[in-house]
């Protein structure tokens, strides 16, 4: 994917750390200890070890919708 690649969607950066396999969005850090700090998490980078992260389903993003469909509503 080219580093200047843009969601056709949400106009969001793709080649971005919130983006990534290797980024843990619950300690808000990457997982690889060999990569340089980067200052805007969500604009583009040029990491060399990025990989693309799982897309998230439409449930994610309503209010409870993961936790929810534990319980089958």
């Amino acid at each position: 994917m080219p580093f200047s690649a843009v969601c056709e969607k949400c106009h969001c950066w793709l080649h971005s750390c919130v983006q990534c396999a290797l980024w843990d969005s619950r300690s808000r850090m990457c997982r690889s200890m060999t990569t340089d700090s980067v200052a805007d998490r969500q604009g583009k980078n040029f990491c060399e070890e990025w990989k693309p992260g799982e897309l998230k389903a439409e449930t994610d993003k309503v209010p409870g919708g993961k936790f929810a469909s534990l319980f089958g509503d």
